[in-house]
C-alpha cells in the first residue's frame, strides 16, 4: 500500500509541474506579440501597420500604409524637405493598438535614425518617436523588418 501512495504523490506531482510548464510558457510575453484571452500570444498584424509622424498630422493616411516587400520586410514612402529639422514618426496600426506602435527601443541607441541606420523598435510604447532629419530633398523609403524577435527599422533614400 505504501508503494501505491508514493506512486500516487510522484504521478501527482508529475501532473501539476507540467501544468504549471504549459501555464507558464502560454502566459509568456515578448515586446512584438499581443496575448490573447487565452494567454496564447499571437502575431500582431505587420501589415496594417501605417507610417505616422509629423508629415501626416500623426494620423494613418493611407498613403504611408506599409506594403510588403518580402515576409519580413514591409516599407513605407515619404517626400521630405531637407531644412536641417528633424522628423518625428513611427511606425502603427489605425487604432494605435498596444504592440503595434512601434517607437525606438532605447534613447540612447535607436531614437535619431540617418540614412542605413538599423535601430531596434518597441511596440508597445505610446511615445518614444524615431528621428530623422534628412540630408538632402527627395522621396525616402521608410522600413519594418521583422525578420528578428525585436522589430528593426531603417531608412534609405529612394
Amino acid at each position: 500500500m505504501k508503494f501505491l501512495s508514493r506512486n500516487r504523490i510522484n504521478t501527482d506531482a508529475k501532473c501539476i509541474g507540467v501544468f504549471l510548464l504549459i501555464f507558464l510558457s502560454l502566459t509568456g510575453c515578448k515586446t512584438t506579440g499581443f496575448t490573447s484571452i487565452l494567454g496564447a500570444e499571437t502575431s500582431p498584424n505587420w501589415h496594417s501597420l501605417y507610417l505616422r509622424g509629423v508629415f501626416t498630422w500623426w494620423e494613418a493616411d493611407e498613403k504611408y500604409k506599409v506594403e510588403q516587400i518580402s515576409s519580413t520586410l514591409y516599407r513605407a514612402n515619404v517626400e521630405l524637405i531637407a531644412d536641417g529639422q528633424p522628423y518625428d514618426f513611427k511606425f502603427a496600426d489605425k487604432d494605435w493598438t498596444p504592440g503595434t506602435r512601434c517607437g525606438f527601443f532605447n534613447k540612447a541607441s535607436d531614437e535619431v535614425l540617418s540614412e542605413g541606420k538599423r535601430a531596434k523598435a518597441n511596440c508597445d510604447t505610446p511615445g518614444d518617436n524615431f528621428k530623422f532629419t534628412p540630408s538632402t530633398t527627395g522621396l525616402y523609403h521608410f522600413y519594418f523588418d521583422v525578420s528578428e524577435e525585436t522589430p528593426i527599422i531603417f531608412i534609405k533614400k529612394a
